[in-house]
Protein backbone atom coordinates (compact mmCIF):
# COMPACT_ATOMS: atom_id res chain seq x y z
CA UNK A 1 0.00 0.00 0.00
CA UNK A 2 1.14 3.57 -0.35
CA UNK A 3 0.80 6.55 1.34
CA UNK A 4 0.42 9.76 -1.10
CA UNK A 5 0.53 13.04 0.73
CA UNK A 6 0.11 16.89 -1.29
CA UNK A 7 -2.42 15.88 -3.39
CA UNK A 8 -4.15 19.18 -4.50
CA UNK A 9 -7.89 19.80 -4.87
CA UNK A 10 -9.14 23.64 -6.08
CA UNK A 11 -12.00 25.00 -4.30
CA UNK A 12 -15.27 23.75 -5.27
CA UNK A 13 -14.27 20.47 -6.42
CA UNK A 14 -15.24 16.91 -5.42
CA UNK A 15 -12.20 14.94 -4.48
CA UNK A 16 -11.78 11.93 -6.35
CA UNK A 17 -9.64 9.59 -7.73
CA UNK A 18 -8.94 11.05 -10.86
CA UNK A 19 -6.90 13.65 -8.31
CA UNK A 20 -4.95 11.00 -7.42
CA UNK A 21 -4.22 9.24 -10.94
CA UNK A 22 -3.07 13.32 -11.75
CA UNK A 23 -0.76 13.05 -8.70
CA UNK A 24 0.82 10.01 -9.38
CA UNK A 25 0.50 10.24 -13.36
CA UNK A 26 -0.94 7.20 -14.17
CA UNK A 27 -4.25 5.80 -15.50
CA UNK A 28 -7.02 5.95 -12.71
CA UNK A 29 -7.95 2.16 -13.40
CA UNK A 30 -4.92 1.83 -11.87
CA UNK A 31 -5.90 2.86 -8.76
CA UNK A 32 -7.44 -0.66 -7.32
CA UNK A 33 -8.57 0.94 -3.75
CA UNK A 34 -7.69 3.97 -1.57
CA UNK A 35 -9.10 5.80 1.66
CA UNK A 36 -8.79 9.35 2.28
CA UNK A 37 -6.09 9.75 5.42
CA UNK A 38 -6.48 13.54 6.01
CA UNK A 39 -7.75 16.70 4.50
CA UNK A 40 -6.88 20.41 5.29
CA UNK A 41 -6.91 23.92 3.45
CA UNK A 42 -4.33 25.68 2.30
CA UNK A 43 -5.06 29.49 2.70
CA UNK A 44 -1.36 30.83 2.39
CA UNK A 45 -2.39 33.69 0.19
CA UNK A 46 -4.58 34.46 -2.39
CA UNK A 47 -4.16 30.50 -3.36
CA UNK A 48 -7.16 28.54 -1.79
CA UNK A 49 -7.73 25.30 -2.01
CA UNK A 50 -7.14 21.88 -0.56
CA UNK A 51 -4.91 19.27 0.16
CA UNK A 52 -5.38 15.17 0.80
CA UNK A 53 -2.76 12.45 1.50
CA UNK A 54 -4.15 9.13 1.11
CA UNK A 55 -3.61 5.34 1.51
CA UNK A 56 -3.90 3.81 -2.06
CA UNK A 57 -3.53 0.39 -3.54
CA UNK A 58 -1.94 0.90 -6.97
CA UNK A 59 -0.47 -1.31 -9.88
CA UNK A 60 2.90 -1.80 -9.63
CA UNK A 61 3.82 0.02 -6.86
CA UNK A 62 7.62 0.35 -7.07
CA UNK A 63 7.01 2.25 -9.90
CA UNK A 64 5.68 5.12 -7.82
CA UNK A 65 8.03 5.19 -4.94
CA UNK A 66 10.74 7.87 -6.64
CA UNK A 67 7.84 10.20 -6.25
CA UNK A 68 8.52 13.22 -3.94
CA UNK A 69 5.41 12.75 -1.70
CA UNK A 70 4.87 9.14 -2.21
CA UNK A 71 6.06 5.87 -0.24
CA UNK A 72 5.30 2.79 1.13
CA UNK A 73 3.14 2.51 4.05
CA UNK A 74 0.42 0.48 5.78
CA UNK A 75 -2.13 2.21 7.72
CA UNK A 76 -2.48 1.27 11.47
CA UNK A 77 -5.15 -0.14 13.09
CA UNK A 78 -5.81 0.11 16.46
CA UNK A 79 -5.59 -3.56 18.38
CA UNK A 80 -8.35 -4.30 21.31
CA UNK A 81 -6.19 -5.74 24.15
CA UNK A 82 -6.64 -9.19 25.18
CA UNK A 83 -7.63 -10.74 28.51
CA UNK A 84 -5.81 -13.99 29.77
CA UNK A 85 -8.17 -14.39 32.21
CA UNK A 86 -11.57 -13.33 33.98
CA UNK A 87 -11.05 -11.58 37.37
CA UNK A 88 -12.68 -12.08 40.39
CA UNK A 89 -14.51 -8.99 40.48
CA UNK A 90 -16.15 -6.31 37.91
CA UNK A 91 -13.99 -2.97 36.87
CA UNK A 92 -16.27 -0.01 38.42
CA UNK A 93 -15.65 3.17 35.97
CA UNK A 94 -16.53 6.21 37.61
CA UNK A 95 -18.20 9.11 35.21
CA UNK A 96 -19.76 9.18 31.93
CA UNK A 97 -17.84 11.33 29.82
CA UNK A 98 -15.64 10.77 27.45
CA UNK A 99 -12.76 9.33 28.95
CA UNK A 100 -15.03 7.20 30.95
CA UNK A 101 -17.16 6.26 27.87
CA UNK A 102 -14.14 4.98 25.97
CA UNK A 103 -12.64 3.07 29.32
CA UNK A 104 -15.96 1.49 29.30
CA UNK A 105 -16.27 0.74 25.71
CA UNK A 106 -12.70 -0.55 26.03
CA UNK A 107 -13.38 -3.04 29.12
CA UNK A 108 -16.39 -3.86 27.66
CA UNK A 109 -15.72 -5.11 24.42
CA UNK A 110 -12.89 -6.90 26.36
CA UNK A 111 -15.06 -9.28 28.05
CA UNK A 112 -14.87 -7.50 31.52
CA UNK A 113 -18.44 -6.61 31.87
CA UNK A 114 -17.75 -2.94 33.68
CA UNK A 115 -19.66 -1.57 35.84
CA UNK A 116 -20.31 2.81 35.21
CA UNK A 117 -21.94 4.91 37.22
CA UNK A 118 -22.51 8.63 36.46
CA UNK A 119 -23.97 11.10 38.65
CA UNK A 120 -26.38 13.02 36.35
CA UNK A 121 -28.95 11.69 34.09
CA UNK A 122 -28.93 9.97 31.18
CA UNK A 123 -28.60 12.13 27.80
CA UNK A 124 -32.42 12.13 27.25
CA UNK A 125 -33.71 13.53 30.42
CA UNK A 126 -30.06 15.54 30.87
CA UNK A 127 -31.27 17.29 27.09
CA UNK A 128 -34.81 18.28 28.90
CA UNK A 129 -33.10 19.56 32.24
CA UNK A 130 -30.70 21.99 30.71
CA UNK A 131 -33.43 22.90 28.18
CA UNK A 132 -35.45 24.24 31.47
CA UNK A 133 -32.03 25.44 32.75
CA UNK A 134 -31.65 27.87 29.58
CA UNK A 135 -35.05 28.96 29.25
CA UNK A 136 -36.44 29.07 32.73
CA UNK A 137 -32.91 29.37 35.17
CA UNK A 138 -33.91 26.70 37.07
CA UNK A 139 -30.20 24.92 37.71
CA UNK A 140 -30.25 21.03 38.89
CA UNK A 141 -26.56 20.50 40.56
CA UNK A 142 -26.46 17.02 39.11
CA UNK A 143 -27.97 17.45 35.94
CA UNK A 144 -26.58 19.91 34.09
CA UNK A 145 -23.92 20.89 31.68
CA UNK A 146 -20.92 19.52 33.14
CA UNK A 147 -22.89 16.61 34.77
CA UNK A 148 -24.74 13.65 33.14
CA UNK A 149 -24.16 11.24 30.63
CA UNK A 150 -21.21 12.21 27.59
CA UNK A 151 -19.65 14.92 30.23
CA UNK A 152 -19.53 18.38 29.39
CA UNK A 153 -18.16 17.46 26.02
CA UNK A 154 -21.95 16.87 24.76
CA UNK A 155 -23.34 20.31 25.07
CA UNK A 156 -20.08 21.84 23.27
CA UNK A 157 -19.30 22.34 19.79
CA UNK A 158 -17.93 18.52 19.84
CA UNK A 159 -14.59 19.91 18.72
CA UNK A 160 -12.25 16.41 17.77
CA UNK A 161 -9.18 18.72 17.07
CA UNK A 162 -6.15 17.30 18.59
CA UNK A 163 -2.24 17.35 18.30
CA UNK A 164 -2.02 13.62 19.67
CA UNK A 165 -0.27 11.29 17.16
CA UNK A 166 -1.93 8.21 18.62
CA UNK A 167 -3.56 5.11 16.86
CA UNK A 168 -6.33 5.11 20.06
CA UNK A 169 -7.34 8.65 18.22
CA UNK A 170 -8.43 6.33 15.53
CA UNK A 171 -9.95 4.01 17.39
CA UNK A 172 -11.88 6.80 19.20
CA UNK A 173 -13.24 8.83 15.55
CA UNK A 174 -14.28 5.03 14.52
CA UNK A 175 -16.38 4.42 17.18
CA UNK A 176 -18.11 8.25 16.60
CA UNK A 177 -18.41 7.27 13.46
CA UNK A 178 -19.93 3.74 14.09
CA UNK A 179 -22.42 5.49 16.27
CA UNK A 180 -23.83 8.19 13.56
CA UNK A 181 -20.97 10.79 12.92
CA UNK A 182 -20.15 12.01 9.17
CA UNK A 183 -17.31 9.73 8.13
CA UNK A 184 -15.34 12.88 7.18
CA UNK A 185 -14.33 13.34 10.56
CA UNK A 186 -12.00 10.33 9.89
CA UNK A 187 -9.79 12.94 7.88
CA UNK A 188 -10.81 16.52 8.50
CA UNK A 189 -8.02 18.94 9.47
CA UNK A 190 -11.01 20.22 11.69
CA UNK A 191 -13.38 17.69 12.52
CA UNK A 192 -15.86 18.50 14.93
CA UNK A 193 -19.72 16.77 15.40
CA UNK A 194 -22.03 19.28 17.18
CA UNK A 195 -24.03 19.22 20.13
CA UNK A 196 -27.63 17.58 18.08
CA UNK A 197 -25.28 14.64 16.65
CA UNK A 198 -23.22 13.71 20.15
CA UNK A 199 -26.61 13.86 22.04
CA UNK A 200 -27.47 10.51 19.62
CA UNK A 201 -23.96 9.50 19.46
CA UNK A 202 -23.40 8.67 23.16
CA UNK A 203 -26.94 7.26 23.86
CA UNK A 204 -25.70 4.48 21.18
CA UNK A 205 -22.12 4.46 22.22
CA UNK A 206 -23.82 3.74 26.20
CA UNK A 207 -25.95 1.25 24.19
CA UNK A 208 -23.40 -1.08 22.28
CA UNK A 209 -21.26 -0.70 25.78
CA UNK A 210 -24.72 -2.56 27.44
CA UNK A 211 -24.65 -4.91 24.37
CA UNK A 212 -21.01 -6.13 24.88
CA UNK A 213 -22.07 -6.77 29.09
CA UNK A 214 -21.59 -3.36 30.27
CA UNK A 215 -23.88 -1.64 33.36
CA UNK A 216 -24.63 1.53 33.80
CA UNK A 217 -26.36 3.22 36.69
CA UNK A 218 -26.96 7.31 36.36
CA UNK A 219 -28.13 9.44 39.00
CA UNK A 220 -25.60 7.42 41.26
CA UNK A 221 -22.74 9.52 42.57
CA UNK A 222 -19.23 8.09 44.03
CA UNK A 223 -19.46 9.17 47.98
CA UNK A 224 -15.93 6.57 48.92
CA UNK A 225 -13.52 3.74 48.60
CA UNK A 226 -13.33 1.07 50.42
CA UNK A 227 -9.86 0.25 50.97
CA UNK A 228 -8.09 -2.10 52.63
CA UNK A 229 -4.07 -1.80 53.03
CA UNK A 230 -3.92 0.68 50.28
CA UNK A 231 -5.90 -1.19 47.43
CA UNK A 232 -9.27 -0.60 46.54
CA UNK A 233 -11.94 -3.08 47.80
CA UNK A 234 -15.07 -1.49 47.00
CA UNK A 235 -16.78 1.60 46.42
CA UNK A 236 -19.73 3.19 48.46
CA UNK A 237 -22.49 5.70 45.79
CA UNK A 238 -25.31 7.52 47.12
CA UNK A 239 -27.34 4.15 45.11
CA UNK A 240 -25.64 1.15 46.94
CA UNK A 241 -22.19 -0.22 47.72
CA UNK A 242 -20.41 -2.52 44.65
CA UNK A 243 -17.40 -4.60 45.63
CA UNK A 244 -14.28 -4.07 43.15
CA UNK A 245 -10.84 -3.93 43.54
CA UNK A 246 -10.59 -1.71 40.32
CA UNK A 247 -11.73 1.99 39.44
CA UNK A 248 -11.50 3.88 36.47
CA UNK A 249 -11.79 7.21 38.20
CA UNK A 250 -13.11 9.38 34.97
CA UNK A 251 -15.68 12.47 37.50
CA UNK A 252 -14.73 15.23 35.25
CA UNK A 253 -13.19 18.79 35.78
CA UNK A 254 -16.07 20.17 37.64
CA UNK A 255 -16.23 17.29 40.33
CA UNK A 256 -14.66 19.36 42.65
CA UNK A 257 -16.83 17.40 45.90
CA UNK A 258 -15.74 13.83 44.96
CA UNK A 259 -12.27 15.03 45.10
CA UNK A 260 -12.69 16.46 48.55
CA UNK A 261 -13.44 13.03 49.91
CA UNK A 262 -11.04 11.27 47.76
CA UNK A 263 -8.26 13.83 49.56
CA UNK A 264 -9.72 12.84 52.54
CA UNK A 265 -9.35 9.31 52.51
CA UNK A 266 -5.62 9.95 51.17
CA UNK A 267 -5.53 9.85 47.67
CA UNK A 268 -2.77 11.63 46.53
CA UNK A 269 -3.96 15.25 44.98
CA UNK A 270 -1.65 18.26 43.58
CA UNK A 271 -2.22 21.59 42.50
CA UNK A 272 -1.95 22.52 38.67
CA UNK A 273 -2.18 25.34 36.62
CA UNK A 274 -4.94 26.35 34.73
CA UNK A 275 -6.84 29.41 33.25
CA UNK A 276 -9.78 31.91 33.36
CA UNK A 277 -11.15 34.35 31.19
CA UNK A 278 -14.10 34.91 29.22
CA UNK A 279 -16.32 34.15 26.55
CA UNK A 280 -16.29 36.62 23.63
CA UNK A 281 -18.98 37.09 20.56
CA UNK A 282 -18.43 38.58 16.90
CA UNK A 283 -20.66 38.20 13.71
CA UNK A 284 -19.49 34.92 11.83
CA UNK A 285 -19.17 36.94 8.83
CA UNK A 286 -16.75 38.97 10.34
CA UNK A 287 -14.39 35.84 11.18
CA UNK A 288 -15.64 34.28 7.42
CA UNK A 289 -14.22 37.37 5.58
CA UNK A 290 -11.42 37.53 7.63
CA UNK A 291 -10.38 34.48 7.34
CA UNK A 292 -11.54 33.91 3.46
CA UNK A 293 -11.43 37.27 2.23
CA UNK A 294 -11.54 37.04 -1.81
CA UNK A 295 -13.42 33.79 -1.44
CA UNK A 296 -16.02 34.99 0.92
CA UNK A 297 -19.41 33.73 0.49
CA UNK A 298 -18.04 30.68 -1.60
CA UNK A 299 -20.62 28.04 -1.24
CA UNK A 300 -18.06 25.21 -0.37
CA UNK A 301 -17.21 27.18 2.71
CA UNK A 302 -18.10 26.49 5.86
CA UNK A 303 -17.78 28.84 9.29
CA UNK A 304 -14.46 29.88 9.68
CA UNK A 305 -12.88 29.34 12.87
CA UNK A 306 -9.83 30.49 14.47
CA UNK A 307 -7.12 30.36 16.92
CA UNK A 308 -5.00 33.13 18.51
CA UNK A 309 -2.22 33.22 21.25
CA UNK A 310 -0.40 35.65 22.61
CA UNK A 311 2.62 36.74 24.64
CA UNK A 312 1.96 39.31 27.80
CA UNK A 313 4.67 41.89 29.55
CA UNK A 314 3.19 39.76 32.51
CA UNK A 315 4.86 36.74 31.48
CA UNK A 316 1.26 35.41 31.16
CA UNK A 317 -0.48 33.47 27.99
CA UNK A 318 -3.63 34.83 26.47
CA UNK A 319 -4.93 32.70 23.84
CA UNK A 320 -8.66 31.48 22.31
CA UNK A 321 -10.35 27.85 23.46
CA UNK A 322 -13.06 26.00 22.26
CA UNK A 323 -13.82 28.35 19.78
CA UNK A 324 -17.28 27.29 17.99
CA UNK A 325 -18.15 28.80 14.78
CA UNK A 326 -21.93 29.88 14.16
CA UNK A 327 -22.68 28.64 18.03
CA UNK A 328 -23.97 30.36 21.20
CA UNK A 329 -22.72 31.00 24.81
CA UNK A 330 -24.78 28.91 27.37
CA UNK A 331 -24.60 28.97 31.31
CA UNK A 332 -22.62 26.12 32.33
CA UNK A 333 -22.45 26.08 35.87
CA UNK A 334 -23.13 23.21 38.18
CA UNK A 335 -23.78 25.05 42.08
CA UNK A 336 -26.55 27.32 42.55
CA UNK A 337 -25.52 30.69 43.23
CA UNK A 338 -22.73 30.64 40.86
CA UNK A 339 -22.11 31.60 37.19
CA UNK A 340 -20.00 29.89 34.79
CA UNK A 341 -20.51 29.90 30.96
CA UNK A 342 -19.37 27.97 28.00
CA UNK A 343 -19.63 27.73 24.35
CA UNK A 344 -21.82 25.12 22.39
CA UNK A 345 -22.62 25.14 18.94
CA UNK A 346 -24.87 22.53 16.60
CA UNK A 347 -23.30 20.57 13.91
CA UNK A 348 -24.39 22.69 10.80
CA UNK A 349 -22.88 25.70 12.42
CA UNK A 350 -25.26 28.49 11.48
CA UNK A 351 -25.79 30.79 14.42
CA UNK A 352 -25.21 34.20 13.47
CA UNK A 353 -21.93 34.66 16.11
CA UNK A 354 -19.25 32.95 17.15
CA UNK A 355 -17.56 32.47 19.85
CA UNK A 356 -14.54 31.42 21.60
CA UNK A 357 -13.05 31.49 25.26
CA UNK A 358 -10.20 33.78 25.58
CA UNK A 359 -8.30 32.48 28.45
CA UNK A 360 -5.19 33.98 30.50
CA UNK A 361 -3.00 31.58 32.29
CA UNK A 362 -3.51 31.40 36.31
CA UNK A 363 -0.03 29.73 37.78
CA UNK A 364 -0.32 28.34 40.95
CA UNK A 365 1.07 31.20 42.66
CA UNK A 366 -2.51 33.02 42.08
CA UNK A 367 -4.55 30.75 44.43
CA UNK A 368 -2.24 28.47 46.56
CA UNK A 369 -3.05 28.75 50.05
CA UNK A 370 -1.69 25.25 51.13
CA UNK A 371 -4.44 22.89 50.11
CA UNK A 372 -4.38 20.60 47.33
CA UNK A 373 -8.12 21.62 46.55
CA UNK A 374 -7.66 25.75 46.29
CA UNK A 375 -7.83 25.95 42.67
CA UNK A 376 -11.64 25.13 43.16
CA UNK A 377 -12.18 27.48 45.70
CA UNK A 378 -10.24 30.17 43.19
CA UNK A 379 -13.05 28.78 40.81
CA UNK A 380 -15.75 29.47 43.20
CA UNK A 381 -15.25 32.30 44.73
CA UNK A 382 -14.52 34.08 40.88
CA UNK A 383 -18.03 32.67 39.94
CA UNK A 384 -20.06 33.51 43.09
CA UNK A 385 -18.60 37.21 42.30
CA UNK A 386 -20.39 37.28 38.78
CA UNK A 387 -23.67 35.52 39.83
CA UNK A 388 -26.51 37.56 39.64
CA UNK A 389 -30.16 36.07 40.03
CA UNK A 390 -31.42 33.85 37.50
CA UNK A 391 -28.08 33.57 36.29
CA UNK A 392 -27.94 36.23 34.29
CA UNK A 393 -24.33 36.61 32.56
CA UNK A 394 -22.56 40.06 32.59
CA UNK A 395 -21.45 41.52 29.27
CA UNK A 396 -19.14 43.99 28.02
CA UNK A 397 -18.15 45.40 24.29
CA UNK A 398 -14.58 44.33 23.61
CA UNK A 399 -13.78 48.42 23.18
CA UNK A 400 -15.23 49.55 25.90
CA UNK A 401 -13.54 46.75 28.73
CA UNK A 402 -10.18 48.07 26.83
CA UNK A 403 -11.37 52.03 28.03
CA UNK A 404 -12.36 50.94 31.27
CA UNK A 405 -16.09 51.77 30.95
CA UNK A 406 -19.10 49.91 31.12
CA UNK A 407 -21.13 49.72 27.85
CA UNK A 408 -24.38 51.38 27.52
CA UNK A 409 -25.67 49.14 24.72
CA UNK A 410 -23.74 46.10 22.89
CA UNK A 411 -21.91 45.92 19.30
CA UNK A 412 -23.36 42.55 19.04
CA UNK A 413 -26.60 41.00 20.23
CA UNK A 414 -25.13 38.21 22.26
CA UNK A 415 -26.38 34.50 21.93
CA UNK A 416 -26.11 33.77 26.02
CA UNK A 417 -30.16 32.36 26.48
CA UNK A 418 -30.55 33.83 29.56
CA UNK A 419 -30.93 37.60 30.48
CA UNK A 420 -27.36 39.86 30.66
CA UNK A 421 -26.26 42.52 32.98
CA UNK A 422 -23.76 45.23 31.75
CA UNK A 423 -20.74 45.72 33.83
CA UNK A 424 -17.00 46.38 33.75
CA UNK A 425 -15.52 43.22 33.55
CA UNK A 426 -11.79 44.31 35.09
CA UNK A 427 -14.17 43.75 38.28
CA UNK A 428 -13.84 40.11 38.24
CA UNK A 429 -9.92 39.48 37.87
CA UNK A 430 -6.40 40.49 39.23
CA UNK A 431 -4.77 43.49 38.08
CA UNK A 432 -2.37 41.25 35.93
CA UNK A 433 -4.79 39.48 34.60
CA UNK A 434 -6.68 41.96 33.31
CA UNK A 435 -3.38 43.74 32.13
CA UNK A 436 -2.53 40.33 29.99
CA UNK A 437 -6.14 40.12 28.38
CA UNK A 438 -5.87 43.77 27.63
CA UNK A 439 -2.81 42.86 26.10
CA UNK A 440 -3.85 39.94 24.54
CA UNK A 441 -7.10 41.61 22.83
CA UNK A 442 -4.78 44.39 21.14
CA UNK A 443 -2.82 41.84 19.63
CA UNK A 444 -5.40 39.72 18.03
CA UNK A 445 -6.83 42.84 16.86
CA UNK A 446 -3.46 42.73 14.88
CA UNK A 447 -4.65 39.14 13.54
CA UNK A 448 -8.39 39.58 12.77
CA UNK A 449 -9.30 43.49 12.10
CA UNK A 450 -12.23 44.77 13.74
CA UNK A 451 -12.00 41.99 16.55
CA UNK A 452 -12.28 44.72 19.01
CA UNK A 453 -14.41 46.85 17.33
CA UNK A 454 -16.89 43.89 16.80
CA UNK A 455 -16.69 42.23 19.59
CA UNK A 456 -18.34 41.79 23.16
CA UNK A 457 -17.25 40.15 25.91
CA UNK A 458 -19.45 37.57 28.54
CA UNK A 459 -18.51 35.76 31.30
CA UNK A 460 -17.31 34.08 33.00
CA UNK A 461 -15.07 31.01 31.30
CA UNK A 462 -14.07 29.20 34.70
CA UNK A 463 -13.77 25.65 33.66
CA UNK A 464 -11.83 25.24 30.75
CA UNK A 465 -9.74 22.53 32.68
CA UNK A 466 -8.94 20.88 36.17
CA UNK A 467 -6.85 22.99 38.30
CA UNK A 468 -5.97 19.32 39.82
CA UNK A 469 -3.95 16.20 38.90
CA UNK A 470 -4.10 12.73 40.97
CA UNK A 471 -1.21 11.98 40.95
CA UNK A 472 -0.12 8.55 39.01
CA UNK A 473 2.48 6.30 38.41
CA UNK A 474 3.79 4.55 35.21
CA UNK A 475 1.00 1.83 35.05
CA UNK A 476 -1.65 4.42 35.54
CA UNK A 477 -2.38 3.74 39.15
CA UNK A 478 -2.91 6.29 41.86
CA UNK A 479 0.58 7.04 44.06
CA UNK A 480 -1.42 6.24 46.39
CA UNK A 481 -4.18 3.46 46.15
CA UNK A 482 -3.45 0.16 44.69
CA UNK A 483 -6.81 -0.35 41.54
CA UNK A 484 -7.36 3.43 41.40
CA UNK A 485 -6.95 4.50 37.81
CA UNK A 486 -7.39 8.48 37.37
CA UNK A 487 -8.38 9.32 33.98
CA UNK A 488 -9.19 11.87 32.17
CA UNK A 489 -9.58 16.00 32.02
CA UNK A 490 -10.59 16.15 35.64
CA UNK A 491 -7.68 14.26 37.10
CA UNK A 492 -5.47 16.34 35.05
CA UNK A 493 -4.09 14.13 32.13
CA UNK A 494 -6.37 15.52 29.44
CA UNK A 495 -7.81 18.84 27.60
CA UNK A 496 -10.79 17.93 25.73
CA UNK A 497 -13.26 15.41 24.13
CA UNK A 498 -10.33 13.49 22.05
CA UNK A 499 -7.53 13.13 24.70
CA UNK A 500 -9.82 12.67 27.15
CA UNK A 501 -11.34 9.17 25.27
CA UNK A 502 -7.42 8.74 24.61
CA UNK A 503 -6.63 8.55 28.06
CA UNK A 504 -9.62 6.26 28.96
CA UNK A 505 -8.56 3.85 26.58
CA UNK A 506 -5.18 4.16 27.97
CA UNK A 507 -6.26 3.39 31.42
CA UNK A 508 -8.33 0.34 30.75
CA UNK A 509 -5.40 -1.06 28.73
CA UNK A 510 -3.30 -0.78 31.63
CA UNK A 511 -5.84 -2.15 33.55
CA UNK A 512 -5.97 -5.02 31.34
CA UNK A 513 -1.78 -5.31 31.22
CA UNK A 514 -1.90 -5.35 35.47
CA UNK A 515 -4.53 -8.32 34.90
CA UNK A 516 -2.73 -10.19 33.02
CA UNK A 517 0.57 -9.84 35.21
CA UNK A 518 -1.37 -12.12 37.46
CA UNK A 519 -2.17 -14.78 35.86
Amino acid sequence: MLKINQIRCELGDTFSIQHIAKKLHCKPSDILFYEIDRMSMDARGNDFHYVYSVYADVVNENKFLHLHDVKREEKQLYQLPVVHAQPNKRPIVVGFGPSGMYAALILAEAGLNPIIIERGQSVEQRTKDIHEFFTQGKLLPESNVQFGEGGAGTFSDGKLTTRMKNIRVTKVYEEFVEAGANPSIMYEQRPHLGTDVLQTIVKKIREKIIRFGGEIHFNTKLESLYIKDNQVVGIHTTDQDFDTDCVLLCAGHSASDTYENLLAQGVEIVQKDFAIGVRVEHPQSLIDQSTYRKYYGHPSLHAASYQLTAKTSVNRGVYSFCMCPGGVVIPASTQENTLAVNGMSYSNRAGKNANSAILVQIPRSDFDKGHPLDGFEFQKQLEQKCFKQEYLAPVQNIKDYLQHQTSSSLVVSSSYPRPTYMTDMHAFFSDEVNQAMEEGMKQFDTKIHGWIDNGIMVGLESRSSSPIRIVRNEGGNSTSIRGLYPCGEGAGYAGGIVSSAVDGIKQAENYIQSLNKKM
